[in-house]
C-alpha cells in the first residue's frame, strides 16, 4: 500500500494572505493623506522617496517575506512593527499635523488590535513613538500652519474607506469561522465510518425525544449477527465495508424524520417517529430483509443478517434509558430465538 504523505499545517499560514489586501488598500490611501501634508524642507525629496517605497513596494515585500517564512505569524508581527515605525516617522515628517497623523496611526493601531489585541496595540504604539522621535530629531520639521481644504480632504478617503475595508475583511473572516464551526459541529455528531449519527448525538436525541411528547414512537437496537466471524475471516477492513453498506440499507428504509445512528461496534439504533407498532415492524422487517439480500462487495457469498429489538414508547418509562433498555431486552430475545428476526418488547 502506498504511503500517503501528510503535510503539517503551519500555525498562522493564512495570516499573510489576510493582511495583504488591507495593507495594500490602507497604504495607498495613507499615501494620499501623507503626500498632501508633507512639510517642505531640505529632506523633502528623500522623505517622498521613502513614502513611495513604503506605500507601494513594502506591502508586496512584506507579503512575500511572510509567505516564505517558516513562522509566518511571527514574520507578520515583525511586519506590523515595521508599519508602526513607518507611520510614526511619517507623522513626525508632517510635523505631527493632527488630522493626518491621527489617521495613519489609527490605521496601524486597528491592524495591531485585530492581529494581536491590546498587547500588540501598546507595543506598536511604543514603536510608533520611536519612529516619531527619529523623524523629529533627524528632519527637524517646522511648525504646522493652518491646513488647507485640500489637505483635509486628502485624509477623508483613509478615514472613511479603510475602516470599511477592514470591516469587510473581518466580516469575511467571521463568516468563514461560522462555517467552520458548523462543519465541526456536524463532524462531532457524525460517526466517521458510516456517516450516521454517533452515540453522543444519539443520546441527546433520545433525551430530547423523551423530554417532549414522544407520542407513538419506536426505538430499535440493531445487531449484525456473527459480525466477529466476518472480521476474523475477512479482516477488519472488510468488516468496516459491511457496516458501511448496512448503514446505507438502513437509511433507505427509514423516512426523513427518522434517525439511524451508530450505537457502537456492530450495533445500530433507530428512532422511528410517528409510527405505531405495526408500521414500525414493517419498516424494520424491510430493513432486515434488504440487509440479508445486499451485496457486500467482498467477492464472496456473504449475506449478513440482522437481529432487531424494538420498543414502543410507553408512559411507564421514566427516562430514555429505560426506553432503550426495553429495546435491548427485546434484542436479546431475538438472538435467543435464533437471530435474523425482529422482536418487540412486551
Amino acid at each position: 500500500m502506498a504511503a500517503v504523505a501528510s503535510k503539517t499545517k503551519v500555525r498562522g499560514a493564512s495570516m499573510p494572505r489576510r493582511v495583504y489586501a488591507p495593507r495594500c488598500v490602507g497604504l495607498t490611501l495613507g499615501f494620499i493623506a501623507v503626500y498632501f501634508n508633507l512639510l517642505p524642507g531640505a529632506s523633502y525629496g528623500s522623505v517622498l522617496g521613502l513614502l513611495i517605497g513604503y506605500c507601494f513596494v513594502w506591502p508586496h515585500l512584506a507579503f512575500l517575506a511572510s509567505r516564505r517564512s517558516c513562522a509566518p505569524m511571527r514574520a507578520e508581527y515583525r511586519n506590523l512593527f515595521i508599519d508602526a515605525l513607518a507611520v510614526g516617522f511619517f507623522a513626525g515628517a508632517m510635523g505631527c499635523n493632527p488630522l493626518p497623523s491621527v489617521a495613519i496611526v489609527t490605521m496601524i493601531g486597528m491592524n495591531n488590535m485585530a492581529a494581536g489585541g491590546l498587547r500588540l496595540l501598546l507595543q506598536g504604539g511604543a514603536v510608533s513613538l520611536f519612529g516619531l522621535a527619529i523623524a523629529w530629531l533627524g528632519l527637524q520639521p517646522g511648525a504646522v500652519g493652518q491646513p488647507s481644504a485640500g489637505q483635509v480632504n486628502a485624509c477623508l478617503p483613509l478615514l472613511v474607506l479603510y475602516p470599511m475595508s477592514l470591516g469587510y475583511v473581518c466580516f469575511i473572516t467571521t463568516s468563514k469561522l461560522a462555517r467552520h464551526k458548523d462543519q465541526l459541529d456536524i463532524l462531532s455528531r457524525t460517526d466517521h465510518l458510516t456517516g450516521l449519527t454517533n452515540r453522543k448525538a444519539l443520546n441527546d436525541l433520545l433525551e430530547a425525544q423523551f423530554a417532549g411528547e414522544p407520542g407513538e414512537c419506536v426505538v430499535a437496537l440493531v445487531d449484525v449477527d456473527h459480525f466477529k466471524q466476518i472480521n476474523d475471516r475477512h479482516g477488519h477492513l472488510a468488516g468496516d465495508q459491511v457496516l458501511a453498506r448496512i448503514s446505507r440499507v438502513m437509511l433507505e428504509c427509514v423516512r426523513e424524520h427518522d434517525t439511524v445512528a451508530r450505537y457502537g461496534g456492530d450495533e445500530f439504533c433507530v428512532i422511528l417517529r410517528q409510527v405505531d407498532e405495526t408500521q414500525a415492524e414493517q419498516i424494520l422487517e424491510r430493513m432486515r430483509c434488504l440487509a440479508a439480500q445486499m451485496d457486500t462487495g467482498l467477492g464472496v457469498p456473504l449475506r449478513p443478517t440482522l437481529s432487531i429489538g424494538a420498543a414502543l414508547h410507553h408512559p411507564r418509562a421514566l427516562n430514555s434509558v429505560m426506553w432503550l433498555n426495553a429495546a435491548d431486552t427485546a434484542l436479546y430475545r431475538a438472538k435467543r430465538e435464533g437471530r435474523n428476526r425482529v422482536a418487540f418488547a412486551g
